[in-house]
């Protein structure tokens, strides 16, 4: 992996993970910080592997209705107000301290979001970094601005500034320094790499910056810092990253000493040995990362099976078991990415007790995984056969995953499963399960159906206490009664059109979707007098919802309702044609008429909130 990426995955993801026991560093000191970056790496490292490490987002139960029609969406644009860079740029050569600072931080967060032309800033900003000494702020604040606008040029400038002992300036600059790769930085870095360690993030960003210049000369000073257990942790496993990314050969020996002990005390030995070990290839380093594998901490294994990996994803299947049977989900995801990488029938099974995995992004990644490998004739009955099982048990989570999983493959045997999911206590289980049935369209599914809908339509009827999540339900019930076509379910549906708030907003918009499905090409006039009411009622304190107005209109241009027409151009008019249900308007307009849809222009975000700014109000859209 390339230095950069690297580092910006160790740096962006330690907040997001907590490690429960704290391992003491000899010399006093932890190393909880080290572990949680690199326990969190992984996840990081998984994803950045890609396609290769068999990594895929999850399936979407997406909804019908909101695919058919599958109607334009504006697009999003974000603005400015004109004159912000020259406002800006006038604020950064004031003689006011806090004018300067403010400004500098205006064009650190006008880059965040995509300010275009701001590069007209930077004379201003070496202007602001050369400010008085007793100004520190100003020149902080002008450094991350000229970082974040990846100024090059300022680098000189940038680099004069460092005096070895402002940890907050070099915090922002060395890593720019080191992402540019300044080679007048070399002298620098390498003199406090040498010296003793004093601030260890000094040190660290020392380290970085000489692992970016593909710096060889620092390799001996960098094995001392990865091998003494009198350096910080944090600086030890800086040292043995940069070992592992400059050095591909020759210190298989030096690791395989440290990871010789397995207790709990040598954790950050083990830790250095597989991190020093990275650019390493041969049958030696493969059998003692296999070692480390079995390792009985859980960030060792994961990163000795990172390694693994990189080399060959099948040298961790003879660790398969133990390492996707391990509590810690980082270990669990490389096993899974080495099943996908060298999939067979054989293997199919282990993968499809995944999709019961407690940590749910693994379990839907499993599930896409799946799906992809099903794409192959040879393996495509093995998965369908292996999801057929995990949805035969008594799993909640392989329940839900495994409905993703066949109804996407189309496999309408699991229909009669599906109704009988469907009184399930689980939110996700019951849901997917009418979501599932109104993909699949099996009709002999369909008095089945209409009997659950009806049930449930009249326990909120009747005020009754629903299931948890029984609305959601409903709405696929709805949608798949209306694809289907079945007449029958048109009472129960009617029930939704009126305002009525004992019902949610999805199942009234899905029950007015069916229904525009039922009399498709065929007008019904009382029906399109009630959506036009629907789509008119945006009067008095409680207006009708925007959902269901949009697919009353949806319906209203499906059915052909010539009647409906007036109020459809009205309301397209009023409603404009960002708005969902003026799309939905003038979509009905061209399915009654055949008249072409307007473009649909896009929408506007305008940053105008700035604490400098001209005094213009944004244009109207």
């Amino acid at each position: 992996m390339a230095f950069d990426s690297f580092l910006v995955k160790l740096n962006m993801v330690t907040s997001l993970h907590r490690v429960s026991h704290t391992t003491r560093v000899p010399g006093g000191g932890s190393c909880v910080g080290v572990v949680a970056t690199v326990v969190v790496g992984i996840a990081g490292w998984v994803a950045d592997l890609g396609a290769g490490a068999g990594v895929l987002g999850a399936v979407e139960a997406e909804w019908i209705m909101y695919q058919d029609p599958r109607l334009p969406a504006p697009a999003v644009e974000v603005q400015f107000p004109a004159g912000l860079t020259a406002l800006w740029s006038q604020a950064l050569e004031s003689p006011e301290r806090e004018l300067r600072r403010r400004a500098a931080e205006s064009i650190v967060r006008a880059r965040a979001l995509g300010m275009a032309g701001l590069d007209v800033t930077t004379p201003a900003l070496l202007d602001a970094l050369r400010t008085a000494e007793d100004e520190r702020l100003v020149r902080l604040t002008a450094a991350q601005a000229l970082a974040a606008l990846d100024a090059q040029p300022a680098a000189p400038a940038l680099c004069e500034k460092l005096d070895g002992q402002d940890l907050d300036l070099a915090e922002v600059v060395e890593p720019a320094l080191a992402r540019w790769k300044y080679a007048p930085m070399a002298d620098v870095w390498r003199t406090r790499l040498n010296g003793a360690v004093g601030l260890h993030r000094l040190h660290v960003l020392a380290i970085r910056g000489l692992t970016a210049l593909g710096d060889v000369a620092s390799l001996p000073r960098l094995r001392e810092l990865a091998v003494d257990h009198r350096t910080p942790m944090n600086v030890r496993w800086e040292a043995a990253l940069a070992l592992g990314l400059l050095q591909t050969e020759g210190l298989e020996e030096t690791a395989r000493t440290l990871s010789g002990d397995k207790s709990p005390s040598a954790l950050n030995d083990r830790l250095v040995a597989t991190a020093m070990l990275r650019s390493h290839r041969g049958e030696s380093v493969q059998t003692l990362l296999a070692e480390l594998a079995g390792d009985p901490t859980p960030v060792v294994r994961a990163l000795a099976l990172e390694h693994l990996y990189g080399i060959d994803p099948e040298l961790i299947l003879p660790l398969i078991d133990q390492t996707i049977a391990c509590p810690d989900v980082n270990v669990r995801r490389w096993g899974a990415a080495a099943l996908f990488a060298r999939p067979s029938p054989q293997r199919v099974d282990l993968l499809a007790h995944m999709l019961n995995d407690a940590d749910p992004p693994l379990r839907r990644s499993v599930c896409a995984n799946l799906l992809a490998i099903a794409r192959s004739e040879a393996l495509q009955a093995p998965v369908v056969e292996a999801g057929r099982r995990e949805l035969a048990a008594d799993t909640w989570r392989g329940q839900e995953q495994a409905i993703l999983l066949l109804v996407t493959l189309d496999d309408k045997t699991i229909a009669d499963r599906l109704l009988g999911l469907l009184a399930a206590e689980r939110i996700e289980v019951h849901t997917t399960a009418a979501w599932g049935l109104s993909r699949l369209a099996v009709p002999s599914t369909l008095p089945r159906i209409l009997e659950v809908f009806t049930v449930e339509t009249d326990r909120q009827l009747a005020d009754e206490r629903i299931a948890p999540g029984m609305h959601i339900q409903l709405s696929h019930l709805a949608q798949a009664l209306g694809q289907m076509k079945y007449a029958p379910a048109e009472e129960q549906l009617r029930k939704y059109v009126p305002k009525d708030w004992r019902f949610a907003q999805e199942t009234r918009a899905a029950a007015i979707w069916a229904l525009g499905h039922l009399h498709a090409g065929t007008p019904d006039d009382d029906l399109a007098n009630q959506l036009v009411a629907r789509l008119n009622d945006v009067q008095g304190m409680m207006p009708e919802l925007a959902l269901v107005r949009r697919l009353a209109a949806v319906s209203l241009g499906r059915m052909h309702a010539q009647s409906s027409l007036e109020d459809l151009r009205r309301m397209a008019t009023l409603e404009g044609s960002q708005s969902a249900v003026g799309i939905a308007c003038a979509w009905a307009i061209h399915e009654i008429t055949g008249e072409p849809m307007p473009s649909v222009r896009p929408l506007i975000q305008w940053e105008s909130e700035w604490f400098l700014q001209p005094f213009k109000n944004p244009p109207a859209q």
